[in-house]
């Protein structure tokens, strides 16, 4: 007989389910007064053993172990979120979990033991505790540093942490446990990466799910021709509980092959009442996300039409950079649809973009243009969409706006200069000018200033001289203010009297001296030339 090799660890494992001959002995005693009946055993050479020590018998559970940790019991505390799980074991095998069995002797059961894939470590941590109350296991890994004043290279330590929330998660679900893991849920909902936790709790689900060969996406067959939820319909029901449902489901459709969407959408809601949901909330950012897969499962004139409805909310919203995105999208999937036409092209998205936005802005000039006619029609209801928008902020001259607009959806700004040079573009007085857009753009703050830079560029292009003229006094751009009125003395004597006469223009006062000293200066040079010809 060969003998055991020496305990290296030993830790105690209070019991779960008190046994019947301690019932009575135990019913006025408190749960965590009980005296615990099995041990756990990690002996030198890696064998992991569980001890009764009521009968003396010895169990060998697992080898090749290196360190493990006991769960049930330990803690006290209300947000212990791993309840669920007897211990943990680290080895050659990676990580191992044991789950409590749901028969009588909860030790004893085949699927006691659990190779959860989920929970494999990057091989460059090793795990070095656990963290009940946050549900993470806590590891360490190593980097390389450079020093100058070292001639090799250092080593630092570097701590890593990995959730098993998604891991208990699920395993309650395959129990059917599902107001456990409700409950579990909803004590990790203020934890560190619990959205993470749920889009990798469904990802994992979704993925086994499409891998199974022909399943059954939304029922699985029970007892006595029973029908009974699929874990990915569960997981989803589960989820639906929490706010961050809705960047959860696009997120892993987002992580799937789109050939798979259906099966998910399948269990996870219908694409558009998921769009609408986001969209009635003005979760835009994750509204948008919905669009690709709107244009799967519904059709690219559906998501044409819901893309629409977003670019326009999100212009009221000011979030250009989003704003951008869908007009690409638009006029990626408008070109797509001209290429293969289906009746559903009968209704122009001109017509569509009339009726669900009807003119809450002033029209633009550009309705009148026959270049506007001769655009597709898919261009056509961008265009006007992003015209009107350009009209409203250019009527309010809401500057910073206009300019964040142009760069998130590379609006073309010069033409629409050129045609509402005479409309929402013009500017009737200049002292009333200069003040209101001093007043929009503070030239004290360092972006704003970039904005009238990029406006002033702009306006030169186009040759527009009001405009011009007002951004370069706000800039104190001297030269550019010297160019324009070298050739035309009488709007200098007009700029000069208006910025002298105005209280509120003294800040331009040494702007004046150095164009009035500039242009004298020409002046006599010129007829220096004069008399010498």
């Amino acid at each position: 007989m060969t003998a055991k090799s020496h305990p290296a660890a030993i830790r105690f494992v209070p019991d779960q389910h008190p046994r019947e001959c301690e019932l009575d002995n135990d019913l006025s005693s408190d749960l965590p007064d009980r005296e615990p009946s099995r041990c756990l055993i990690l002996r030198g050479n890696g064998e992991l053993s569980l001890l009764d020590l009521v009968d003396g018998r010895e169990r060998e559970l697992t080898d090749s172990v290196e360190l493990f940790w006991v769960t049930c019991g330990q803690s006290e505390e209300k947000t212990n979120l791993v309840e669920e799980v007897s211990w943990l074991d680290y080895g050659h095998r990676g990580m191992q979990v044991w789950y409590p069995s749901l028969g009588e002797d909860p030790f004893m059961q085949e699927d006691f033991l659990q190779l959860d894939p989920e929970l494999e470590f990057d091989r460059e941590v090793y795990p070095l505790g656990l963290l009940p109350n946050v549900g993470v296991v806590v590891g360490v890994s190593q980097r390389m540093s450079f020093s100058a004043s070292a001639e090799f290279p250092c080593f630092e330590p570097t701590p890593q942490a990995q959730t098993i929330l998604h891991c208990l998660l699920r395993h309650l679900l395959q129990r059917d446990k599902n107001e456990e893991a409700l409950l579990l849920a909803q004590l990790s909902a203020e934890k560190p990466h619990f959205s993470h936790c749920l889009e990798w709790l469904l990802f994992t689900v979704f993925d086994a799910e499409i891998s199974r060969p022909n399943p059954n996406r939304n029922q699985i067959s029970g007892p006595g021709h029973l029908k009974k939820l699929s874990l990915l319909r569960k997981a989803c029901d589960l989820i639906k509980n929490f706010p961050e449902y809705y960047d959860v489901v696009v997120n892993v459709a987002r992580k799937t092959d789109a050939r798979h969407w259906a099966d998910l959408f399948s269990a996870a809601g219908i694409s558009t009442t998921l769009f609408e949901d986001c969209f009635q909330r003005r979760w835009y950012r994750t509204a948008a996300c919905y669009i690709l897969v709107i244009a799967k499962l519904e059709g690219v004139a559906v998501s044409q039409y819901c893309a629409l409805r977003l670019l326009q909310a999100t212009l009221d919203e000011s979030l250009y950079d989003l704003a951008g995105e869908l007009v690409r999208f638009l006029l990626r999937s408008g070109r797509d649809i001209e290429q293969a036409p289906t009746e559903s092209d009968s209704l122009s998205p001109k017509l569509l973009g009339f009726l669900i936005f009807g003119s809450s802005h002033k029209k633009s000039s550009l309705d009148k243009s026959s270049s506007f006619k001769e655009q597709s029609p898919h261009v056509a209801s961008v265009k006007s969409i992003l015209e009107s928008h350009a009209s409203y902020l250019m009527s309010g001259k809401e500057l910073s706006k206009l300019v964040a607009f142009v760069k998130g959806t590379q609006f073309d700004i010069v033409d629409f200069l050129q045609r509402e040079r005479y409309g929402c573009a013009q500017l009737q007085n200049f002292a009333a000018g200069l003040e209101l857009i001093g007043q929009k753009l503070q030239m004290s703050e360092l972006q704003n200033r970039l904005d009238a830079e990029f406006l002033l560029a702009q306006m030169c292009s186009v040759k527009f001289k009001e405009w011009i003229v007002v951004l370069a006094t706000l800039l104190q751009r001297s030269e550019v203010l010297y160019d324009i009125f070298r050739y035309d003395l009488r709007l200098w004597k007009a700029y000069s009297m208006t910025l002298q006469s105005h209280l509120g223009f003294a800040q331009y006062h040494d702007l004046l001296q150095i164009l009035e000293d500039k242009l004298s200066a020409t002046a006599r040079e010129e007829s220096n030339r004069g008399s010498i010809s």
